[in-house]
């Protein structure tokens, strides 16, 4: 019945990964003003890919639009020039132009470099047809994807009446590589994104993810490349004005420096001294309806940068959120949530075709509740066979408990996309010891897992086993004393008409004590829900559960779930248009029983992407609740109103208010790229408290942040 479109996928799949020679551009010939227009000559002398191949909507089908990709290099730099060709350029979706937006309503391309030719590491470069420049390192085969990383490029977009251009930059001195290896990884993919069209260079295969370097085809001719000394020197100088609810005032200043050196092409050494995050962002609210700590990610940059060297197991640091060894947050924030001054810390990080190493020391300032501590984490995995590695972690001291106490463990992660001929298939488990000065005994953590996931069918199953006493210091566990099992199967056939795919998928999961009663059960299951070929999403799901209570806990204020066993099922819809479009909404309805009551919850999300210039946003959220206990509702409301003035110049403004904390509070971040690399930030938080119907501010901080880079 779809003959043609399983044929095409037939011939893409076993074909050996393409290669071209990139040339060393001779030093005679001009080097481009970077623009977006390739008026230049230079291009001219450029090895060129014009054999891009689609993988969605039909894997293996010609691209609907041309595309040209241009690759070049000199002693510094490697360039890259992009011709993005279309037929109806008013088509073309461009309403993005700040650093590292979410650029999936927009026209993009994607660049994936493996410099070490490892096929496990990478650096990505995007950049959309408005001139949003994005970037992020890759590690785990693409299993992480950092891109809070940010480093030194230049690039530009121009939309024309032939389609949209681009022209790029990258410094050698900006990525690590190894200099004795003529020989990289790449791939490139286009997203066409009123068609929700993909096209890629190598894999074009929907089972082959593009972020994973091992799928990647490679760049030959390389050589002779510089990156002058290594040494990036960041000096920063902060000043901020505070004030709280008992009107206490507060100017201060300050200073600090950042310092990023290259000992090796595969070795780089930071420092950062009096660190601060003024500029970072705020976390996002959420109220617990559980009853074990929320997650929430790490989004500092001193410690998102090279992060990808400390991932540890199947979800390294931002997945596999029942055990985390190491969790970096840890480290500068308090229980609650509030700053611990950092006087120092020092990362040394090693990457190249046999090993990955990272040691991170953090030195942190005493305050009025903690006594300054000394943390430190030290991370070192070997590849073996093609795509696989094995390693170890250790880390020692407690940010709010003993200098003593250390956590220890050890993975491995195996990986192939041969099973079976062409499927992949992985496996992964670990083992942990956290040493806590306070415990003895039944300390540790293990997991073993297999998964087969691939385009169509996606299989896994996996148990975890964390004892009681197991409590890492610097990582995160959310819930001991346990035995987990968990499973997943998730059938998505694709349909090849307006309907892209459908999604069937029952997950079931079972957690009992260390001896064997059982203490949750979900059998969640999406009985049906399909994917449009135009980007819009349905979903039913339904979710039988049991929870055994051994003691009651307070849901929320004067509402207690009694101790015992409580069967309940929920179940519910989400639509979800899609955000190629200039409005895009989000609807998610939930119900059923809840414990011994019962539960709706709403969610409703729009964006508005008025223009490159404007995009506004708004979100709510409630929990209607009805229990035994007592009824309680919680309500979050979001709203947000992005402006960007050019691609270096935007202002972005959050606010968030819950009627749990009854507090509205307001982040505003302006920022100015001097040039990349050197940057000032204006971040405005301000606190109001909702009494009846009127805000009473309670905390106004106000902080300037400047800082510039020096390149040796």
């Amino acid at each position: 019945m779809h003959f043609l479109p399983a044929l095409l996928l037939f011939a893409t799949a076993g074909q050996e990964p393409p290669t071209l020679t990139i040339p060393r551009i001779p030093a005679e010939v001009a080097r481009p003003r970077i623009d977006g227009v390739l008026a230049e000559d230079f291009w001219a002398h450029c090895a060129e890919i014009d054999t891009l191949v689609q993988t969605e909507p039909v894997a293996g089908a010609q691209p609907s639009e041309a595309t040209e990709i241009l690759l070049g290099y000199d002693d510094a730099n490697l360039y890259v020039g992009l011709r993005c060709f279309d037929r109806d350029p008013g088509g073309i979706r461009a309403t993005q132009m700040a650093r590292d937006a979410n650029l999936d309503p927009d026209d993009r391309v994607e660049l994936l470099f493996d410099s070490f030719h490892d096929k496990r590491n990478g650096f990505w470069f995007q950049i959309g047809a408005a001139g949003s420049k994005g970037d992020a390192l890759i590690s785990g085969n693409g299993s992480e994807f950092n891109k809070q990383w940010d480093t030194i490029w230049h690039g530009a977009a121009e939309v024309t009446q032939e389609g949209w251009f681009a022209e790029i930059s990258i410094p050698f001195a900006s990525i690590n590589f190894d200099p004795q290896k003529g020989t990289w990884g790449f791939n490139v993919r286009r997203f066409i994104r009123r068609r929700t069209e993909e096209v890629r260079w190598a894999n074009a295969e929907p089972r082959l993810r593009f972020f994973a370097a091992a799928n990647a085809g490679t760049l030959e001719g390389l050589g002779g490349m510089r990156q002058g000394l290594g040494l990036d020197v960041i000096p920063f100088g902060v000043g901020s004005y505070r004030s709280d609810d008992t009107r206490t005032d507060s100017v201060q200043g300050d200073a600090g420096l950042d310092l990023f050196y290259r000992i090796s092409p595969a070795t780089k050494l930071s420092l950062s001294f009096n660190t601060d995050f003024a500029e970072t962002e705020v976390d996002t609210r959420r109220v617990n309806l559980t009853r074990f700590p929320l997650f929430f990610p790490e989004k500092r940059k001193f410690f998102l940068e090279d992060s990808g060297a400390f991932a540890f197991g199947p979800g390294g640091h931002n997945g596999g959120r029942d055990v985390l060894p190491f969790f970096s947050r840890r480290i500068g924030l308090d229980e609650d949530g509030g700053e611990v001054p950092l006087l120092a810390n020092a990362k040394l990080t090693t990457t190249n075709d046999s090993y990955r190493l990272g040691l991170l020391d953090s030195q942190t300032d005493s305050t009025g509740t903690l006594p300054s501590r000394n943390l430190f984490v030290g991370r070192f995995s070997k590849n073996i066979f093609d795509r696989s590695n094995v390693g170890v972690i250790f880390t020692h001291g407690d940010p709010t408990g003993s200098q003593s106490d250390y956590t220890v463990g050890a993975d491995l992660n195996l990986s192939t996309a041969e099973f079976l001929g062409d499927r992949n298939l992985r496996f992964n488990a670990y083992a942990v010891k956290a040493e806590d000065s306070d415990t003895s005994g039944k300390d540790l953590a293990y997991y073993a897992g297999v998964s087969y996931p691939n385009d169509e069918i996606e299989l896994s199953a996996s148990y975890m086993t964390i004892e009681e006493n197991f409590q890492p210091a610097l990582g995160f566990a959310p819930r001991t004393g346990i035995h987990k099992y968990e499973a997943e199967v998730e059938y998505q056939p694709r349909m090849h008409n307006s309907i892209r795919q459908l999604q069937f998928e029952v997950s079931p999961s079972l957690t009992t004590n260390t001896s064997g009663r059982t203490e949750s059960a979900d059998l969640s299951a999406i009985p049906f829900g399909l994917t449009w070929e135009s980007g819009e999403e349905f979903r039913t799901w339904v979710s039988p559960q049991r929870e055994n209570l051994d003691e009651a806990f307070e849901i929320s204020d004067g509402v207690v779930i009694p101790l015992g066993t409580h069967d309940f099922v929920r179940y519910g819809m989400s639509f979800e248009t899609s955000n190629k479009r200039p409005v895009s909404a989000d609807l998610e309805f939930g119900t059923g029983t809840f414990y011994d009551g019962h539960r709706n919850d709403y969610e409703l999300e729009l964006d508005w992407r008025a223009n490159r210039y404007a995009i506004f946003g708004a979100e709510y959220r409630l929990n209607d609740v009805s229990l035994a206990g007592g009824d309680f509702d919680v309500n979050i409301v979001r709203a947000k109103a992005d402006l960007h003035f050019s691609p270096r110049a935007s202002w972005s403004n959050f606010v968030q208010w819950d009627d749990v904390s009854d507090d509205l509070g307001l982040n505003s971040r302006l920022r100015f790229i001097f040039q990349p690399g050197s940057d000032l930030f204006v971040v405005l938080n301000q606190g109001w408290n909702t009494y009846g119907d009127r805000f009473a501010p309670v905390s106004t901080d106000l902080r300037f942040k400047v800082s510039y880079t020096l390149r040796f």
